[in-house]
């Protein structure tokens, strides 16, 4: 079990910080290279589509930070793990708070029309996963063992099994 100063998954970057790169880095490319693909599907469609994904976005982030505070331990990553986060929404993914950023990142790019956005996604989800997710699983196996091997084999890293 790791302690001391070093006693943090060290991941790549913070992840809300990637998200916001990335967020900045589609809005920047619509505004100097625009495609307009996803303007022309219809609006209302699209507005109703956003705000779902959003609305789900945000309870899934909450419901994950609210399992993570019950369960005593920090939310940050740049923070030891107190302790595992192993109920509610984290009885049915390890990464409720990863699968919340794609959620608010698809639920944004249906909002503005952001083709950029939505084609973004796929290098944030391999930066998230090979920066970040596989990072803090090794971190969380050297502190926890048994316990987080455990929690590995029952629940999914994402969702229906994967």
């Amino acid at each position: 079990m790791s302690r001391g100063a070093n006693d943090v998954p060290g991941v790549i970057a913070r992840p809300p910080l990637i998200l916001l790169a990335v967020l900045i880095a589609g809005f920047a490319l619509d505004y100097f290279y625009p495609q307009g693909h996803m303007a022309r599907t219809a609006g209302m469609l699209r507005y109703a589509a956003s705000g779902i994904a959003l609305l789900c976005a945000v309870i899934l982030l909450g419901a994950a930070a609210n399992e993570m505070r019950k369960a005593g331990t920090n939310i940050p990553t740049w923070e030891p793990t107190l302790a595992l986060a192993t109920e509610g929404v984290y009885a049915r993914s390890r990464n409720p708070i990863y699968l919340g950023f794609i959620g608010l990142l698809i639920g944004i790019a249906m909002l503005f029309s952001s083709d950029w956005l939505m084609l973004l996604l796929i290098p944030f989800v391999l930066v998230m996963h090979h920066g970040v997710i596989k990072r803090e699983e090794a971190y969380l196996l050297a502190r926890f063992g048994a316990p987080y091997a455990d929690y590995m084999r029952r629940v999914p890293r994402y969702i229906f099994g994967i």
